[in-house]
């Protein structure tokens, strides 16, 4: 019980932490090889976390965006002929948006929030998104319990994690600091 609410609760978490939905359905499937729960119950927990998540970001798209555009600040970030013609593309290609948008790794949340604007019918972006999402948890949940069982494999993954850890913490710290550091070097006089 307690693991499905943990998985329940960092999938979701996904909306506001700046990490792939997709490590978590990952992990998902490998808690549950690890014996933590049942698999079905890993996928169930998973999936029920992406609808909650991707209806919350719909129904703050449909009820907070089309406000927020309409003010000085948000027409300057979205012209209004943009918008125009955002909303118009989703009316017309609504299922094709919902379907990119629940793989768009780093988009899907401002995806979701312009279908909502966009004011597309609830049930049918949760008939589409609910079933797309039944596919990508299915599929990701089911890798993650097959990895899990390779333990040569999980050993190496352990030192990929160590390098991906290292490569983030470059990109992320060396444009902070290596300007820091060049206006130290240009002050410092040569002797």
């Amino acid at each position: 019980m307690y693991a499905a609410l943990a998985i329940f609760g960092a999938v979701l978490s996904t909306l506001v932490l700046p990490l792939p939905e997709e490590l978590t359905l990952l992990g998902a499937g490998w808690w549950a090889q690890a014996g933590a729960l049942p698999l079905w119950a890993a996928w169930l927990s998973a999936w029920l976390a992406i609808v909650v998540g991707d209806t919350a970001s719909y129904l703050i798209g449909r009820g907070f965006l089309p406000g927020l555009l309409r003010t000085r600040l948000g027409k300057r970030i979205v012209s209004p002929d943009l918008r125009n013609w955002a909303e118009d593309l989703v009316r017309r290609h609504g299922f094709r948006a919902i379907l990119i948008g629940r793989f768009l790794v780093g988009l899907r949340g401002p995806v979701y929030l312009a279908i909502g604007a966009a004011k597309y019918p609830l049930l049918r972006f949760e008939l589409i998104n609910g079933a797309v999402g039944m596919v990508e948890v299915a599929l990701l949940v089911g890798l993650g319990y097959r990895f899990g069982q390779s333990a040569n494999l999980a050993h190496e993954v352990r030192w990929i994690e160590v390098a991906v850890a290292i490569a983030l913490a470059a990109v992320l710290v060396l444009p902070v600091l290596l300007p820091r550091l060049v206006r130290k070097h240009r002050r410092e006089p040569t002797v």
